[in-house]
């Protein structure tokens, strides 16, 4: 067996944990999407009070709303972060059972079988977006 079926031997093995960090993958993204529109949410109110010279209630958002609404977005982003570090954990482990012990081997075969490592085309993008 050479060493890409032993790289692909192993992928099929592991399909149920990949499987299960690419759902959870999708679910820390739609958490940093929606904490990033939160966050623009806030912003655009602080756009508004600027513009209508209201001062006091712009520096009152940077306390209140904007405040809240980052640190909403830096917990969805840990979250994000930890499941990027298990996928990479995994890439690492089918290595090293595959015999190949090369992270960067492995990882372009996990790519393909994993949806949230597809890149979205411009037309995918705008139609998440509705």
């Amino acid at each position: 067996m050479n060493e890409e079926q032993q790289i692909k031997q192993v992928i099929e093995d592991s399909m149920e944990e990949i499987k299960a960090i690419d759902e959870e993958l999708f679910m820390e993204m739609a958490g940093v999407a929606h904490a990033m529109a939160e966050l623009r949410k806030a912003l655009d109110k602080l756009d508004h009070c600027l513009y209508q010279r209201k001062f006091h209630d712009a520096a009152n958002l940077g306390y209140r709303d904007i405040s809240s609404e980052f640190i909403f977005l830096q917990r969805t982003l840990g979250g994000l972060s930890s499941t990027a570090y298990r996928k990479e954990s995994l890439i690492s482990e089918i290595a090293v059972r595959s015999g190949v012990g090369v992270y960067e081997k492995v990882a372009p075969f996990v790519d393909t079988v994993m949806d949230s490592s597809k890149v979205l085309t411009a037309e995918e993008k705008a139609l998440n977006k509705k």
